[in-house]
């Protein structure tokens, strides 16, 4: 929010010194370092299919169902948490429930082939499988991820929500830069050290990773307490359909959310060519999980070193010319390299310096996207507003990828051509980003025309 003096940070109830916004600091910092992990972790899955001949159809299929299964699950619990009011907060109940499922469930998917062939030795079952066209190895994978996917959706929604009540809006740039320096550590991390091992060591390494996260999210959950919230607005109604309905409206309704929402929409759809870009490399120029460790490591080791250099600079800078000016150049960035890389990356060299230059940028769009959101969208339902971005990108690819987008690279047979899907929208959501600055900057200049409301009463942490 603001400083009430050089060393006093406020947001909402909680006010910190300078030891205590440190001692958060350091606190969700490991929270990154272990959703990083995870993140890394997953993306495995779709390689434990794909080496078991699964097509990029199939694989977005599974998705797709996933999708359908999980679109209503961001919007309730979003806004669910929103409304919650315990006297242990607003979001860690929910993330000290849902963060061991989600742990249980990842570490599940490396032990479905395990689980196929124990069916299959069971008369009934094995002849119900044996009718099914679609490999069984592959099918448990999907299945366990599907669910993995419902429990991962709640845990990252909320910890998103959890970082904004908490940090302070005057240093969030700065927290995030902070934030995307350990996020390259642990990538290194994983690059370095444990992807390697899992090509031949799978279940060790779903079932570490996953071990050591749910410890360091239960950890920082119990440590960095959330502050006090007003009473939430009270229904207009006792009909149960009208907070749907009311939800819709809210967030639906006004073109200065749904040119936020297509503007997402076109950054995600760029990144799915991010997965085409990977088995390019495995596929394509027979590259093995530690050769691809190795490049993208060397990736965010050269980020590490500009983060250590320039990264607190840098979220400083961004905080004073403001996140939502910064997004557009980000994304015309992204979109020149990777261009850049369909024309150039053909060996583990070239690879690794196109990797090393989107890093360096993805690190400065990291800092810039976690302090945008509450410029966006009113704090007070940061939470509904994420969850329909997320609801909007997510339906709309939930249902192109297996009737228009799988089926296309299936029958392009041209991972390469990976590099140019993802330039194309990352310069399309570059334009709209920057109609979403102008839109912002129309509503700020609107906004303070009006008289500035008198502060709530603030309490020391």
């Amino acid at each position: 929010m603001k400083a009430i003096h050089h060393d006093k940070f406020t947001v909402g109830t909680l006010t910190y010194d300078k030891r205590g916004l440190w001692l958060v600091f350091f606190w969700l910092m490991w929270n990154d370092f272990s959703i990083t992990l995870l993140e890394q972790v997953t993306s495995l899955t779709g390689i434990l299919m794909r080496d078991r001949g699964a097509s990029y159809t199939l694989m977005a299929t599974f998705g797709t169902v996933g999708g359908l299964l999980g679109m209503w699950i961001n919007p309730v619990f979003s806004t669910w948490s929103d409304r919650l009011r315990t006297r242990f907060g607003r979001r860690r109940p929910i993330l000290l429930i849902a963060t061991p499922l989600f742990a249980f469930s990842l570490c599940a998917i490396a032990f479905m082939p395990d689980f196929y062939h124990y069916l299959m030795r069971i008369d009934v079952a094995a002849a119900i499988l044996n009718r099914l066209s679609i490999n069984g190895e592959v099918l448990f994978i999907g299945l366990a991820s599907i669910v993995n996917g419902l429990f991962n959706g709640v845990v990252l929604a909320i910890f998103s929500y959890y970082y904004w009540d908490v940090v302070p809006e005057s240093v969030l740039g700065r927290f995030n830069s902070m934030a995307k320096i350990i996020t390259v550590l642990a990538g290194m991390v994983w690059s370095f050290f444990v992807i390697g091992y899992a090509e031949h060591h799978t279940k060790t390494v779903y079932i570490g990773v996953s071990v050591f996260c749910l410890s360091v999210y239960l950890l920082s959950v119990w440590r960095v307490k959330e502050g006090e919230y007003p009473p939430p607005q009270p229904r207009k109604t006792t009909n149960p359909l009208e907070p749907f309905f009311e939800y819709f409206k809210d967030c639906f309704s006004k073109p200065y959310y749904l040119w936020i929402f297509v503007g997402t929409l076109c950054f995600q759809l760029g990144n799915q060519g991010g997965i085409i870009q990977s088995f390019y490399l495995r596929y394509d120029l027979k590259m093995d999980l530690t050769t691809t460790g190795w490049i993208y490591g060397v990736g965010l080791a050269s980020t590490t070193v500009f983060g250590l250099v320039l990264g607190y600079s840098t979220g400083s800078l961004i905080d004073r010319l403001k996140p939502i000016r910064v997004i557009p150049v980000t994304f015309f960035i992204w979109a020149l390299l990777a261009l850049i890389s369909f024309f150039v990356v053909r060996d583990k060299t070239s690879a690794a310096i196109m990797t090393s230059l989107i890093c360096i940028n993805q690190f400065a769009f990291g800092v810039a996207l976690g302090a945008v959101t509450v410029e966006l969208f009113p704090r007070e339902k940061i939470g509904q507003f994420c969850s329909a971005q997320a609801f909007f990108y997510q339906t709309i690819i939930m249902v192109l990828n297996p009737i228009a987008i799988s089926p296309f690279f299936d029958w392009l047979k041209f991972n390469r051509g990976g590099y140019l899907w993802s330039s194309f929208f990352y310069l399309l959501a570059g334009l709209v980003t920057v109609k979403v600055y102008h839109n912002w900057k129309h509503k700020q200049e609107n906004a303070s025309d009006k008289p500035t409301p008198e502060p709530l009463a603030e309490t020391i942490y």
